[in-house]
């Protein structure tokens, strides 16, 4: 038999190389008047998916080539290098940490809600309180609500709990003195005169 001159065949035949891959592609775009092939649309999305993994595992190496190259240039740097790298580090990180600081006393001092600290702008203390101040200003004023005088839990004129039990029961007699008996009208009485 004679060797097919199908295009989809070279395709199949043919994995995907790099730059040759498109050229055989462009080579496989079927005329504006030709009919639709299965076996060539088939041979054509293979030959994509294979570009798409060689494409995958090349990134893949770029990285582990790109992290290789930069552990390599950080063993180069000299011991002074390393400690003024770890120095610049130190000082990024305490300045992050003396700004937070600052955020915190500033939000404590002026009562502005905690979700403002980020937002507050300055460099020293007295920067980031007027800053405050402005976001105060601008942030609606909370008013005590108007509640009528006999809501109990206003905390106008509150009771305790023994005025509650003598509102509610009356006041209490002692059950062993004659005068608060007599004067409740009840139970007997025997006086011993002399």
């Amino acid at each position: 038999m004679t060797e097919s001159t199908n295009p989809t065949a070279q395709v199949a035949e043919q994995p995907a190389q790099g730059a040759g891959a498109s050229d055989a592609q462009t080579q496989q775009q079927p005329a504006a008047g030709e009919v639709f092939d299965k076996d060539r649309a088939m041979a054509t999305i293979n030959a994509l998916r294979e570009i798409e993994k060689q494409a995958k595992k090349n990134e893949k190496e770029l990285a582990r080539l790109k992290e290789a190259e930069q552990k390599r240039a950080d063993a180069e740097l000299s011991e002074i290098d390393r400690l003024k790298k770890h120095a610049e580090e130190i000082e990024a990180h305490n300045a992050k940490l003396q700004g937070d600081i600052l955020r915190r006393d500033v939000i404590a001092e002026t009562g502005i809600p905690a979700v403002f600290a980020d937002r507050l702008k300055g460099t020293t203390k007295d920067e980031m309180l007027a800053d405050a101040q402005e976001i105060m200003k601008a942030l609606p004023q909370k008013s005590a609500p108007n509640l009528p005088p006999t809501n109990p839990s206003s905390g106008q004129g509150a009771e305790t709990e023994a005025q509650k039990r003598e509102r509610l029961f009356g006041a209490r007699n002692n059950l062993f003195d004659i005068k608060s008996i007599e004067a409740g009208g009840g139970g007997v009485v025997w006086h011993n005169k002399p």
